[in-house]
């Protein structure tokens, strides 16, 4: 099952990347976005797309794993928000977030580098692709 791990963070990765850019790619009901100058959809196409791009080498772009981490958990507490505020609540999207974060928490090789520390060092994930 190791052995398989490196592809399927990278699928999982590019997998996230390409639902992220498709549901975006649709205007939502109220444009909130562009009231402010900036258009949602467009930053969710940048956003899935920016994944996609690191599933070619999650190792390497540590820093997109741990955005698309932050990402589901976020999906996780908006839809609980939305169920209790009004009563909707999207199980597919819910259930697609908590599956991605657990998935990429499991395959992600080198665990340590997922969690910031309070040191900064240089290039991010070359050293687990060294080793």
């Amino acid at each position: 099952m190791a052995k398989w791990n490196p592809l399927a963070l990278k699928l999982l990765m590019w997998v996230m990347g390409v639902l992220i850019v498709a549901g975006s790619a649709f205007p939502t009901w109220i444009p909130f976005d562009t009231w402010f100058g900036v258009t949602a959809s467009v930053a969710g196409v940048a956003f899935g797309a920016g994944l996609m791009i690191a599933g070619f080498d999650p190792i390497a772009n540590v820093s997109w794993v741990r955005a698309l981490i932050l990402y589901a958990i976020l999906q996780v507490i908006y839809q609980i928000f939305l169920q209790i505020s009004l009563g909707r609540f999207d199980i597919v999207s819910f259930i697609i977030a908590i599956l991605a974060a657990a998935l990429l928490i499991v395959l992600y090789p080198n665990k340590a580098e997922l969690w910031m520390s309070g040191t900064m060092k240089m290039g991010g994930g070359m050293a687990a692709r060294k080793m």
